[in-house]
């Protein structure tokens, strides 16, 4: 497979967001007809009633950060499409999950993840990564993007064409990665993708950790978030609840569950998906193995384990009788980020199909 696509978008906003919209209006096209389908086949939701659902959080991403919505603004003006839909894209997440029919919408996305920090790393590098699993169908519309912000840092992220915030790391040594998670409480809230964009935006991991809890939030999820002081911690948040977690042997591991005990109550994926707890452990168990000398290439070999397959770490997937191969979830992308060296390394796909590529700020190239 190819390199990612790579925009820089720079200036106001709103000039960001246009910036944006236009440069990857067909990656952004391509992603509101593959969510088009995946609402309305995984999920049982038609566009219109995502799209006025969407509408609803409007007023919390502005309470949350009016800059954000700017750039949303601007992205629908770039890409020529309805606001309503390019916000649709931001809060795909929350749609699934609070509309969705749960006998048929897909159970998660943001899948594996690692953190490791001295002195479990072997040159005392603070490392980030995860594979990032999701349906086929999205796969032609992911990007990397690097965004021009002052005062804010710069951020260097692959994320979803049209969605402001998603999986990368800013020049001041901040990283995130994401599991998604499902919560029995129902509400609204800061969406998902907006709080990454806020993680991003920060320049202390105390920052970023107020962006996750200073408000309500529209569904759960886990972010784990390191800076390359060699610090790491987990949040992991329903809509109301949240619990903070620290690695007590310099590494954290995160899949699609909850783990905090006074989070567990929340959890509604025990229910259905037998496959995140093996994640879990395989990758304990690999890193374990390597305390004091994890470097990226220990990230690599775990990002490719197969136990479990086709529903393993690297996860190929296996479409069933009443769904296509495009619906079907796998891993789309693998990413490992040095937040040391400001570095990440991404394949486009599964990584054991594929090689490592590297992307950096252009300020360093």
């Amino acid at each position: 497979m190819n390199r990612f696509p790579v925009f820089r978008i720079s200036g106001t906003p709103r000039e960001r967001g246009r910036q944006f919209g236009q440069l990857a209006s067909e990656q952004i096209r391509s992603n509101v007809r593959a969510y088009e389908r995946a609402f309305r086949e995984g999920a049982a939701i038609q566009w219109k009633d995502a799209t006025a659902y969407a509408a609803q959080f409007i007023p919390w991403i502005e309470q949350y950060d009016q800059e954000i919505m700017e750039e949303i603004r601007g992205i629908s003006e770039g890409a020529e499409l309805d606001l309503l839909d390019v916000l649709a894209l931001n809060v795909r997440s929350e749609i699934i999950t609070n509309l969705g029919d749960t006998s048929t919408s897909h159970k998660a996305d943001g899948c594996t993840c690692i953190a490791a920090v001295a002195p479990a790393t072997q040159n005392r590098e603070t490392l980030l990564g995860q594979n990032w699993d999701w349906i086929n169908l999205v796969g032609a519309g992911l990007v990397v993007v690097e965004i021009e912000q002052p005062p804010r840092p710069t951020i260097l992220m692959i994320t979803e064409a049209g969605i402001v915030g998603k999986i990368g790391m800013n020049a001041d040594g901040i990283g995130v990665c994401l599991n998604f998670l499902r919560a029995n409480e129902k509400a609204l809230g800061v969406p998902i993708h907006i709080v990454l964009r806020g993680i991003l935006n920060s320049r202390t991991l105390p920052q970023a950790i107020r962006q996750v809890t200073r408000l309500p939030r529209g569904t759960a999820a886990n972010y784990l978030i390191a800076h390359r002081e060699g610090e790491t911690v987990g949040v992991e948040t329903a809509p109301v609840r949240y619990e903070v977690f620290y690695p007590p042997d310099g590494y954290i591991v995160h899949t699609n569950h909850f783990v905090a005990a006074r989070m567990q109550a929340e959890d509604c994926v025990r229910m259905g998906a037998a496959d995140t707890y093996l994640r879990l452990g395989r990758a304990s168990k690999l890193l374990a193995a390597r305390q004091g000398s994890i470097d990226a290439d220990c990230f690599k070999h775990i990002f490719q384990d197969h136990a479990g397959t086709p529903e393993g770490i690297c996860r190929h997937g296996e479409a069933t009788t009443s769904e296509s191969d495009e619906m079907v979830d796998c891993t789309l992308f693998s990413i490992v980020m040095n937040l040391t060296a400001g570095t990440m390394e991404l394949t486009p796909g599964k990584p054991c199909e594929n090689v490592y590529e590297t992307y950096g700020f252009s300020q360093n190239e």
